[in-house]
């Protein structure tokens, strides 16, 4: 199982750095073409919704990126914890650009099937990318 693993996770790498790359050419080679995302707000079927919704953060943030915090692989699942950012040069959910450089952390599970990345389940800290673009206000007994 070890040798399943490991590709496992040479593959969620690969996908990784085609993200960072905005390769989408690889991207679509890594992804199954049934692939469902679960989002934090919504669901997405296939490669194409799915290479649309990245895009549409690239265009908020065009140096939009991301580091592997760290990788953990069981069975077909790869587990990554990330950190994201970018700065705020396009709109981003009704939020007019503010120029500010934000950086956010998430979490990302991918189920592999085969050679390709056939499930995905995302979670991020939208209310600290928020909060950096200062559309909300942090907690108040969080403020120094």
């Amino acid at each position: 199982m070890a040798t399943q693993t490991g590709s496992n996770t040479e593959l969620v790498r690969e996908y990784l750095a085609a993200f960072n790359d905005r390769d989408r050419e690889t991207l679509s080679e890594l992804l199954a073409d049934d692939v469902v995302e679960h989002g934090i707000h919504d669901e997405l079927h296939g490669v194409d919704e799915l290479l649309e919704k990245l895009e549409a953060h690239f265009e908020p943030f065009p140096d939009y990126s991301g580091t592997t915090e760290a990788i953990v692989a069981e069975d077909d699942l790869v587990a990554v914890r990330y950190t994201v950012g970018g700065t705020h040069t396009g709109e981003y959910r009704d939020v007019e650009p503010t120029g500010y450089a934000a950086e956010w952390s998430g979490m990302a599970m991918y189920r592999i099937d085969g050679d390709e990345i056939a499930e995905v389940w995302l979670e991020e800290d939208r209310l600290g990318l928020l909060e950096q673009l200062e559309v909300v206000d942090p907690p108040a007994h969080l403020r120094i």
